[in-house]
């Protein structure tokens, strides 16, 4: 198994799961092994979904405590890599559903040359390491 590297991309998915509680102790473990970043678009998505979809507003504090652990990087800082991450996504073998939503992540893993954390299949063929919550768990107790 390749082992897991230095810095983690965190889609908004695993954010919202650490949220609810699902994935606290596997959050704390990666802050502990890995540099964490993500988009201020995925926060935005998780602010929504916890707002809006969960109605549950109490959690927004959580996730400010949860992001003084991560580095969030601006959409806009991301803007000449967005176009290629698109065509990549949009075009990877295993999803082939045409989603480019999460182009941003992409593009970021690039930006910092980390693997993604996510529950996500969309970046399957896109050339980057991804990694489910079980998977970055055992290869992080394996290190």
């Amino acid at each position: 198994m390749k082992g897991v590297s230095s810095t983690l991309v965190v889609d908004a998915a695993v954010l919202v799961s650490a949220l609810l509680g699902r994935q606290t102790g596997a959050m704390l473990e990666a802050v502990r092994a890995c540099r964490l970043v993500t988009t201020d678009r995925a926060v935005l998505e998780v602010s929504r979904r916890v707002e809006l979809g969960l109605k549950r507003p109490e959690l927004l504090s959580l996730l400010d405590a949860i992001l003084v652990e991560m580095a969030v990087v601006p959409v806009a800082a991301l803007s000449e890599a967005l176009p290629r991450a698109e065509i990549v996504l949009r075009d990877s073998v295993p999803s082939r559903t045409g989603s480019t939503t999460d182009a941003h992540v992409l593009a970021l893993s690039w930006a910092v040359d980390g693997d993604i954390w996510t529950h996500d299949r969309d970046f399957a063929g896109a050339g980057v390491a991804t990694w489910s919550t079980a998977n970055l768990m055992r290869a992080l107790r394996a290190a």
